[in-house]
């Protein structure tokens, strides 16, 4: 066998074309640029503590001498629903004490707590009818003093 590199033949070289890759690679590249914007503003919106100036705080602090209401906290066990330890029948009895109490004081804040055995899509819903029925600010609760 002859070998061809040695008369002058050309041989043609296996290398792998990187152009494609790069192309491709930029293209992703600018999809993720613009679709991370809105990505982000679908997500749950968290409020932020703002800076204040003294000004602010002086006048905030007179208005602090109230008392802040007292907070509405919805228990979700095993075996029901709970509204500050009032037991409740079912999910819809839940709601209407929940806007009735709402309705009192629409600042009050609603707090949610669960069970380990509860599932993160009852909570979840919990959240989202509490919202629905009038709550301004709902948070999560990790556990209520027995």
């Amino acid at each position: 066998m002859q070998d061809p590199s040695q008369e002058g033949a050309s041989e043609e070289t296996e290398t792998i074309n990187v152009v494609p890759l790069a192309d491709l690679t930029l293209v992703l590249l600018i999809i993720l640029m613009v679709l991370s914007p809105m990505i982000t503003q679908s997500m749950i919106h968290v409020a932020t503590p703002n800076v204040k100036s003294d000004k602010e705080i002086a006048e905030q602090k007179e208005k602090s001498d109230k008392k802040p209401p007292e907070p509405l906290i919805i228990a979700i066990r095993q075996k029901g629903y709970t509204l500050n330890n009032t037991p409740t029948k079912d999910l819809t009895q839940l709601m209407s004490a929940l806007k009735a109490r709402l309705e009192e004081n629409t600042e009050r804040p609603v707090l949610v707590t669960a069970d380990e055995i509860v599932s993160v899509g009852s909570v979840v819903h919990v959240l989202d009818l509490a919202k629905q029925n009038g709550a301004k600010k709902v948070s999560l609760l990790k556990q209520v003093q027995k």
